[in-house]
């Protein structure tokens, strides 16, 4: 019979348009731009079902029992059916997910993405199966064979391939896809299909005809056309018994084929030539071909075995039917054993054991993981990358963008490539352009060097910024690969995958080679510190088991310290770098700083926030600690920027994610926790904390932060608010810290006095008595016992000379030691000495102790290094008091002194300074 089409009808908005049917046939399930699912009874259905699934759904497919839909978030949702409920997310992507694909025989999905991305996923989600990532444009389409053995994809690099799924590689590639940009500007959709009963066929549009490849070889088999078909076929599709063959063209001509004999069937013209989006045959096995177009418009085909399709209605006929159309062979039989046992019992019978010996195919090794999806509980391990690097397959792509400056690669079409280096501060560097001849694929950028490397042959070519020596190279040995690289002010490094991190000097010189834990993820450095990411167990089921080795090297020797990378619930790191602290952010838009000294990290910004649409992503550049910002560049839709346009680079905020971030109380938290305005900060918690009338918790503050500067103001505040008992609080507080630091000091001391009768130690590298509990105090008592307390200045007396040497050695002998004395008599040493130096301590006219304090502070600290601020406040009033008590005695008192002290041997001269002052007095009261 004749081919006939059923009238079409509305199904959804403009815009593309994807259809499925339910595994028994008795539904049609359509999806569009307007993110409506609708589930229709049939083509004549006038009220389908419908649920909104967002702005816009892009694929559908149905299996067992549920319904795969790509949403707008990017994601692969899967609902119950019909209840229509949510039952958990199957995969993400960057970028609008453009097929969801599956087949009877097969738990697994395969789906595609405008990312440059496919994937083989589970059922029930998790980590995906198999991704395949070689892609270097949007993913158009998805196909997988009905045993699990190969998968095809076509992208818009003008390329379809092919991939074995046990080995995860390519087999081979053909051109036959329209090269495009957007999944959006593709006409033809190249949608490919593996024949359904063992998958022996592979059939994939080309231009003008349908190309059947054989799986074996992968040559052609035959090609199917006719002369009515005017315009490129967009997709084709096998019929649920494999006998037939369906294709649609960009102008709307759906045509049927006989496999075996090549005979086209019929050919339908669309009544208003608009691009059919999706075709779907009934699984009924009926003859019934369902379509819509990119006009949001839903149509159905009868008749296509060309026969009567309303004889195959009756589902106890389906099995019959695809009996006697199927070909029958033992391999066949066998194979559909295999995928009726759901046992996953160890001890269960092999049917694929009994196979190989029925049909004496002698021991094979068992089945692949990915055969059967359940039993492959790991996600794939995270490949090597750079940091703010776009991906290797672009034409024009970034190398390296960092607070330094950019690196771009540029590749021609003939093949030809060059590098540009473009530097922020062009007073320091002006731009480098090169020759890529060695096809470099990585590079980092430093103040003082430009480090390039490629893989193959592996080379690593620096080219020095300051000096004389301009450029310097090294080869790797023939069995490394060097697959990350950074570079530093001091250092450069490079990690290759015999698992060896490689640490050269910025001119050249082989400093250090060191033996990673797992393999090289991606590396980071900061002056003299390269910190390196590597696996140091396999993948979970979800998550990367990462690790961070961060390294410090001075001069020959280096330290380490190892700490585990934390990410996202099923994240993977995305970019790693460093100001100061080491900075990682992951997938999920999550950017944490690690704490050194204990090993935290501390989650300080979160980039999704900051994303309008949920396509949006953010390319990191750098973090600055210092201004406590991000700077990263808004991709929309894509996970890189393009280079041309050169894109706006934007500062995101450091925000430490607190609860209830909205009111005022975690506000002044997440800045104080930041150390924004720290002092200031704080007593605003105190305010809010008095405000509130919870005096317990603004005392719980004091008591936490431990500042004596800030204790004052807070008890004045609290004074002046009428929180009296909280300000008597504040004040025995001040006192109990006081004793607490004095019992300190004398335990101190006695220490002190302790280690004066142990043996001295011969100490002669400072860096290793930080390290030390007890020989840090040592060095410290060495170095004030040889530091001698300043003598007085000798001044010129008009009374004659004097011995200043009798007075430096009286000095000298009531001097003791600093280390022995209690808080008192320090205090009262340092009073004595700097009392005396009236040209740097003595006040001056009308000045209060406050800006003396302030003057003179850097002296006092250099001579009291010991004494905590709290002491030397104290012991800079005392200072103080007792200098603004002595100028009105001090001209007789020293006199005195001098007078009782003098030397009997050297009587000193009284008579001339006598004679001068009465003679001067004389003087000025004859004036």
């Amino acid at each position: 019979m004749k081919i006939e089409s059923k009238p079409l009808r509305y199904a959804h908005a403009e815009g593309h348009t994807d259809i499925c049917y339910s595994e028994d046939g008795k539904h049609i399930i359509t999806c569009g731009h307007d993110g409506d699912v609708r589930i229709w009874l049939d083509i004549e259905d006038d009220d389908p079902t419908s649920h909104c699934v967002g702005e816009s759904a892009l694929a559908v497919c149905y299996k067992d029992k549920r319904l795969y839909v790509a949403t707008d978030n990017h994601a692969v949702q899967a609902y119950t059916f019909p209840a229509f409920d949510k039952d958990g997310i199957i995969t993400r992507f960057t970028a609008p997910v453009t097929q969801i694909k599956s087949t009877s025989k097969i738990e697994a999905l395969g789906c595609s993405s405008e990312n440059m991305e496919a994937k083989i996923c589970s059922l029930e989600g998790g980590a995906p199966l198999f991704v395949m990532g070689e892609h270097k444009g949007p993913v158009l389409s998805i196909a997988i064979c009905p045993h699990m053995k190969y998968a095809s994809t076509a992208c818009g690099d003008g390329m379809m391939r092919i991939w074995d799924i046990d080995t995860q590689k390519i087999i081979t590639e053909v051109s036959c896809v329209q090269k495009i940009n957007t999944f959006y500007s593709a006409k033809a959709l190249c949608r490919m299909d593996f024949e359904p009963t063992d998958g022996k066929y592979l059939a994939y549009p080309n231009n003008r005809e349908i190309v059947l490849l054989d799986s074996t070889t992968w040559g052609q088999r035959m090609a199917f056309t006719h002369n009515s078909i005017k315009c490129s076929i967009s997709q084709c599709q096998f019929s649920p018994c494999g006998q037939y063959l369906a294709g649609s063209t960009v102008a709307g001509q759906i045509a049927v084929w006989e496999v075996q004999t090549g005979t086209c069937m019929g050919i339908i013209e669309h009544p208003t030539s608009h691009n059919v989006s999706a075709i779907a045959w009934n699984p009924k096995g009926n003859g019934v071909l369902a379509y819509c177009d990119v006009a949001g418009q839903l149509g159905t085909l009868v008749n296509c075995y060309g026969k009567d399709s309303s004889k195959f209605g009756a589902d106890d006929n389906l099995d019959d039917i695809e009996m006697i159309e199927r070909d029958n062979d033992d391999n066949d039989l066998v194979d559909d054993l295999i995928q009726a046992d759901d046992s996953d019992d160890d001890n269960a019978i092999s049917l694929e054991r009994i196979k190989n010996e029925t049909l004496g195919l002698g021991p094979q090794p068992e089945a692949e993981p990915l055969r059967r999806p359940r039993d492959r509980g790991l996600a794939s391990p995270q490949p090597p990358f750079q940091p703010s690097a776009t991906p290797a397959n672009l034409e024009h792509r970034y190398l390296c963008w960092n607070d330094v400056g950019i690196v771009r690669c540029h590749t021609m079409e003939n093949g030809e490539s060059t590098i540009d280096v473009e530097f922020h501060d062009t007073n320091v560097h002006h731009g480098i352009t090169l020759n890529n001849y060695l096809n470099h694929t990585m590079a980092s950028l430093s103040t003082t060097v430009l480090a390039l490397a490629c893989e193959t042959p592996s080379k690593l070519v620096c080219i020095s910024l300051v000096g004389s020596s301009k450029e310097w190279s090294v080869s790797m040995p023939d069995t490394e690969q060097i697959v990350c690289l950074s570079a530093a002010a001091a250092v450069v490094a490079c990690a290759t995958d015999a698992r060896l991190l490689r640490l050269f000097t910025v001119l050249g010189t082989q400093r250090q080679v060191i033996s990673l834990c797992g393999p090289a993820v991606c590396l980071a450095s900061y002056n003299t510190s390269v910190m390196v990411v590597y696996h140091r167990t396999d993948p979970g089921v979800i998550d990367q088991h990462l690790s961070m080795d961060i390294i410090t090297v001075n001069g020959r020797q280096a330290r380490s310290k190892t700490v585990a990378v934390a990410l996202s619930a099923g994240a993977r790191l995305r970019w790693l770098g460093a100001a100061r602290a080491p900075a990682a952010a992951d997938s999920a838009g999550v950017l944490r700083l690690c704490d050194v000294s204990s090993g935290l990290w501390l989650p300080v910004a979160h980039t999704a926030t900051h994303s309008k649409g949920l396509s949006d992503s953010w390319f990191i550049v750098s973090v600055s600690e210092s201004s406590q910002t991000v700077r990263a560049i808004l991709c929309r839709g894509t996970s890189f920027p393009a280079t041309v346009p050169k894109p706006i680079v934007v500062e995101l905020p450091f925000q430490i994610p607190l609860c209830e971030l909205e009111s005022e109380k975690s506000q002044l938290e997440e800045r104080l926790l930041r150390g924004g305005g720290e002092r200031e900060t704080a007593l605003k918690l105190f305010a809010l904390a008095c405000r509130s009338e919870i005096e317990q918790r603004a005392l719980e503050l004091m008591e936490l932060l431990k500042d004596d500067r800030l204790l004052p103001l807070a008890a004045k505040y609290a004074s002046r608010v009428g929180r009296i008992h909280l300000a008597d609080k504040l004040t025995n507080l001040a006192d109990t810290w006081e004793r607490e630091a004095d019992k300190m000091n004398v335990a101190q001391n006695s220490h002190f006095q302790e280690l004066d009768t142990q043996e001295t130690y011969d100490v002669t590298n400072t860096e290793d008595m930080n390290a030390s509990l007890i020989i840090p105090q040592k060095a410290k008592e060495k170095k004030v016992e040889i530091t001698p307390i300043k003598p007085v200045p000798i001044k010129s007396s008009p009374g004659g000379a004097r011995n200043p040497f009798r007075k430096q050695q009286e000095a000298a002998k009531t001097a003791q030691n600093p280390l022995s004395l209690t808080d008192r008599n320090l205090v009262e040493v340092h009073s004595t000495d700097l009392s005396e130096n009236n040209d740097t301590l003595k006040p001056l006219e009308g000045e209060t102790f406050v800006d003396w304090f302030s003057r003179n502070k850097k002296t006092m600290e250099q001579e009291s290094p010991d004494l905590t601020p709290s002491e030397l406040t104290r012991n800079a009033v005392r200072m103080f008091k007792s200098i603004q008590s002595k100028p009105s005695s001090d001209t007789s008192g020293n006199k005195r002194k001098l007078d009782d002290h003098s030397d009997p041997t050297n009587p000193p001269v009284t008579n001339a300074p006598k004679q001068s002052k009465l003679s001067a007095f004389a003087f000025q009261k004859k004036a």
